[in-house]
Order: structure tokens, then C-alpha cells, then sequence
């Protein structure tokens, strides 16, 4: 599905979490905890940050497709 984004939001509507899992802490290819076998993360428990307007739902959808393919 394409998505075309036009532009930025203003920074007083900025949505912001911050903490989490350390990304350090985990195999990117799969969500897997480097230091917990067979324990996976996704999403917003993760420590990474983006801007508002989807970049967020992208993330959480990106690693949720890893973390559920992984094997």
C-alpha cells in the first residue's frame, strides 16, 4: 500500500515515549532478546522514538512482522 507523506505535523501536537527495551539488547533480524531465549519485543516497548504521523505504527508494525517470522 503506498502512503505518500506531504509533511510534519506542528511540534505542540507531538506525541512522545521514551524507554524501553535497549535496541543493544536485541537481535534486530528477529526482536529477540540477546539476553532471554525466546523472548521477543515489538512495538512501543522497544526504546526507539520517531516523529508523529504513522512513523511509530511503522515501527511497531516492522517489528511485529519480524518477531512473529522469526523461528
Amino acid at each position: 500500500m503506498p502512503v505518500e507523506i506531504s509533511g510534519f505535523r506542528p511540534i505542540e501536537e507531538a506525541i512522545v515515549t521514551s524507554g524501553g527495551v535497549s535496541v543493544k539488547e536485541i537481535n534486530a533480524k528477529t526482536m529477540e532478546s540477546k539476553l532471554v531465549s525466546g523472548l521477543y519485543f515489538a512495538g512501543e516497548v522497544l526504546d526507539v522514538d520517531a516523529y508523529t504521523g504513522g512513523f511509530n505504527l511503522q515501527i511497531a508494525f516492522s517489528t511485529g512482522m519480524a518477531a512473529g517470522n522469526a523461528e
